[in-house]
């Protein structure tokens, strides 16, 4: 699976090589394009070109490591075991219902935030509780890490989606904020919908049924023998079924026992590494272990959301300041302490990484772990989500170049396509806007470089224009995020859930057509208003 998967981002890449080779780079202002010519990738850049992307964007792949590490040692504890069964539990005969739980909170907490990647820290757990209800992989993906890139296609008041449109086309935070809720739970109806008329949902008498034709399989004599070895094999053979009617029977007996207990299989934790557990599972208590991890990750979320930005609320930054400015005996203690860590509002990937090995090394402590099954339990988490980090980092390899590209003052072939598109009508045209921003998120993984390369071209526009153009980019960016392979988001679900990029387009590609095709609309009837 992560082969193909490195396939798929490698086709990305080539393809555009390929372009590159064709069309001319090129500088867009004051409604002029000036081509520089054509800037081809090189032999020698087609394997530079993946190592410095790496390197660049390295981070992603570490955040994603240490989120594996962090669930080796919840599941250790035993306490995360605990944990999902009692969800499992809750949700006895209603999973259904919690399959729609989960879709509506992540989509809204992405919608609300705007912070995918540390809400990613969520998706394990609810995967397991999923995947204990049988649900299938495809399934599980598309409730967790496919709401969370729902959520981000009406973004409501998300930083790294509205706050970015805000800053870059200075709008407010609040534009066309009715639009966003109505498109938000539209879509949020659409998504469960096509999970729950999608999924491939296994029964326990299926899971029993495969089991026994399993066996009878494995125990079936050929036909047509000497009547020789006739003879002599049918000691042997009856032998052979005996053994293979008590496992059938231990099966049978395996599963009604889970299925009045609601305990969860190893299928369930078939997102971190599966380790042996420290104490007995019923002498641990799952309190401290959700204390921990919801307060931490809410302060996460508040660190990495920037309030002033976004509102113009400066109270962390105040609390922050009068903290670093305690002296003792004239000495700035904190400041010399806290050295290096931002002010809540400015937290980064860096922090939140950091943010989540001391959740791990303070959950390991509580649980009296000791020192080496902390770590050898962090590391096997790190190494069951190894390939995911490396693959996430590699999903910006476009980027990177465009990243220098931009930098360098050339310009590039994204500037070329886009300045031809435009042209094609005078002023804000909803589908224009629309292709263009499609085509560019190919490119531009990350919305905050799409709005800088875009905006040059739709800052001519009037306010009201603006304001409907700032709607229609960030939804058709995450409709993009939820279909291309340069999804860092996309690859490292992809990656982790183990499903082709080929099943995911089979799954998801109807839902993004009348998703895009919605935004359309509903940007044209804002027009027409």
């Amino acid at each position: 699976m992560k082969k193909k998967l490195l396939k798929v981002i490698g086709i990305s890449f080539l393809i555009f090589v390929v372009l590159s080779w064709i069309i001319p780079v090129g500088t867009y202002s004051n409604g002029e394009l000036t081509t520089n010519g054509i800037d081809p990738v090189g032999l020698i850049d087609l394997f530079n070109t993946p190592i410095q992307a790496f390197t660049t964007f390295i981070l992603y792949g570490i955040v994603f490591a240490v989120i594996g590490g962090l669930y080796g040692v919840m599941e250790k504890t035993g306490a995360l075991e605990k944990v999902t069964d009692k969800m499992i539990k809750v949700f006895v005969g209603k999973e259904k219902g919690f399959i729609i739980l989960t879709v509506i909170l992540f989509t809204v907490l992405s919608s609300v935030t705007g912070l995918i990647i540390p809400l990613f820290a969520l998706v394990p757990l609810f995967a397991a509780v999923l995947f204990a209800m049988n649900y299938d992989k495809v399934t599980v993906m598309a409730s967790t890490v496919g709401s969370l890139l729902v959520g981000s296609i009406a973004s409501t008041y998300g930083f790294n989606i509205t706050g970015y449109t805000k800053n870059i086309l200075s709008l407010d935070m609040s534009n066309q904020i009715v639009a966003k809720i109505i498109l938000l739970v539209i879509l949020v109806v659409a998504l469960i919908f096509v999970i729950l008329t999608s999924n491939k949902r296994t029964t326990v008498k299926e899971i029993k049924e495969a089991k026994v034709n399993k066996n009878e399989k494995e125990v079936k004599v050929p036909k047509e023998e000497k009547t020789s070895k006739t003879v002599k094999n049918t000691a042997k053979n009856s032998k052979k079924t005996v053994k293979e009617s008590k496992k059938t029977t231990g099966n049978k007996k395996t599963t009604s026992s889970k299925k009045k207990s609601t305990k969860s299989t190893t299928k369930a934790f078939a997102i971190s590494k599966s380790v042996k557990k420290v104490s007995a599972k019923s002498k641990i208590s799952a309190v401290p272990l959700v204390i921990i991890f919801l307060l931490i990750f809410i302060l996460c979320l508040v660190g990495m959301y920037n309030w002033y930005y976004a509102f113009g609320i400066d109270f962390f930054s105040n609390i922050h300041e009068a903290i670093m400015g305690v002296e003792i005996e004239e000495f700035p203690i904190f400041e010399h302490l806290l050295s290096g860590l931002s002010e809540l509002g400015y937290w980064s990937n860096v922090e939140f990484a950091g943010a989540l090995i001391i959740m791990s090394g303070i959950i390991a402590w509580v649980y009296r772990l000791s020192l080496n099954d902390f770590i050898d339990s962090f590391t096997e988490g790190v190494k069951k989500w190894l390939p995911t980090a490396c693959l996430a980092a590699l999903a910006s390899v476009i980027l990177s170049i465009l990243y220098q590209a931009s930098y360098s003052g050339t310009g590039t072939l994204v500037d070329t396509m886009n300045a031809k598109i435009f042209e094609l009508t005078d002023g804000f045209n909803v589908l224009t806007t629309g292709i263009a921003t499609l085509i560019g998120s190919f490119f531009f993984n990350d919305l905050y470089y799409l709005l800088a390369n875009v905006s040059v071209y739709i800052s001519g526009f009037d306010a009201a224009a603006l304001s409907n153009a700032g709607l229609l980019i960030q939804s058709v960016y995450g409709i993009a995020m939820l279909i291309f392979p340069t999804s860092v988001i996309l690859i490292a679900g992809l990656s982790l859930f183990k499903v082709s990029y080929k099943e995911w387009m089979k799954y998801i590609w109807k839902f993004a057509l009348i998703a895009f095709l919605l935004v359309l609309l509903t940007c044209g009837i804002i027009t027409l208003l």
